[in-house]
């Protein structure tokens, strides 16, 4: 599946529910998180946002935004975005800690209780591994 994409998210959501662990890693995180691609011509012409929110320890809801300005009316308590080449290497394993640190990913919102919820980085990684991944700027590429 190509990411970023409406599909390649579903499949993620899928994955992630998949993962015993999912309502431990999700518990003390506000309800709502938003997710932003930005755009990294020529590797990614348009940016993509996702948008979802979490109840009972599961994902309750989420959607593909059709524009980014919407996540500015949805009022996520979080809001995670970077250019799609720093997501490309966060879904080859680069250490998303180290690269919200060095100001490549930026994260909006408490930042302290996602560095709490940090153990549980691995419910998020054994979904990655699940889901194929086709990079827009790699024609039949994987991950």
């Amino acid at each position: 599946m190509r990411f970023p994409s409406k599909e390649w998210a579903a499949a993620l959501v899928a994955a992630l529910h998949r993962q015993k662990d999912l309502g431990r890693a999700l518990a003390g995180l506000s309800a709502d998180l938003a997710v932003v691609v930005e755009a990294d011509p020529p590797a990614l012409r348009q940016g993509v946002a996702v948008w979802g929110r979490h109840q009972a320890g599961r994902i309750a809801e989420w959607r593909l935004l059709e524009d980014e300005d919407e996540i500015l009316e949805l009022e996520p308590a979080y809001v995670v975005r970077a250019p799609y080449r720093i997501w490309k290497g966060l879904l080859a394993g680069q250490d998303p800690v180290q690269a919200a640190l060095s100001g490549r990913l930026q994260v909006k919102g408490d930042l302290e209780t996602l560095v709490r919820r940090a153990p549980f980085r691995y419910v998020v990684e054994a979904a990655l591994r699940e889901v194929p991944t086709e990079f827009a700027d790699e024609a039949g590429g994987r991950r």
